[in-house]
């Protein structure tokens, strides 16, 4: 057996890759892709645009929940994927989309999401902030599992502040917890699931 490589950054990446080979069935509860999870879903992006996640295919996605109203760690979260999103090399960037939905729907219209983004400079043509009607809503945040389930009365402030790491085939390959998240490592995955193809 070859012994892992020396150089910190190679042996995570080493790591990363051996991960992803391990567990080539694990995906989404209930769902063999990802975007199963979105749906008969009728969601709307920043531009008022109807949008399908399933015309990302072929993407590598990071997908994560917020809503404009936070004032702990959607912020937080929002500028560091910003500053990942901008750190990323040119060909990786091309292959990589961002999609951060809506735990607030009442009040983040599509306006409300287009100003939101505006505060951290994103680049829009990859990164959708997208919210829905209440019930769609509610909808993909029990697919995903994003509240306890204890909690009977769920508020935004609540929710999981989880990534999803969806592969270029739509295979959820990684959830990342933690709060702020770790821009150097969220960025050399996603360099390497870019680079799988």
């Amino acid at each position: 057996m070859a012994a892992l490589p020396k150089n910190p950054q190679r042996r995570r990446v080493v790591g990363t890759l051996l991960g992803l080979v391990a567990m080539p069935n694990w995906a989404a509860p209930a769902a063999d892709a990802f975007a199963s999870n979105f749906q008969g879903l009728a969601l709307r992006d920043q531009d008022d645009r109807a949008f399908d996640i399933g015309r990302l295919a072929g993407r590598v996605l990071l997908v994560n929940f917020i809503y404009t109203g936070c004032s702990t760690v959607c912020p937080v979260q929002t500028q560091v994927l910003a500053q990942v999103q901008a750190d990323l090399p040119a060909d990786v960037r091309t292959g990589v989309h961002f999609v951060s939905v809506s735990l607030d729907p009442l009040a983040d219209t599509p306006a409300a999401l287009k100003a939101y983004a505006a505060r951290f400079s994103v680049d829009l043509r990859r990164w959708s902030f997208v919210t829905g009607r209440p019930t769609d809503v509610e909808r993909v945040s029990e697919r995903l599992r994003l509240f306890r389930r204890e909690d009977t009365v769920r508020r935004p402030d609540d929710h999981a502040t989880t990534l999803w790491l969806v592969d270029a085939r739509g295979r959820l390959v990684q959830r990342l917890h933690g709060q702020p998240p770790d821009a150097r490592r969220l960025g050399s995955e996603l360099a390497v699931l870019r680079r799988m193809g």
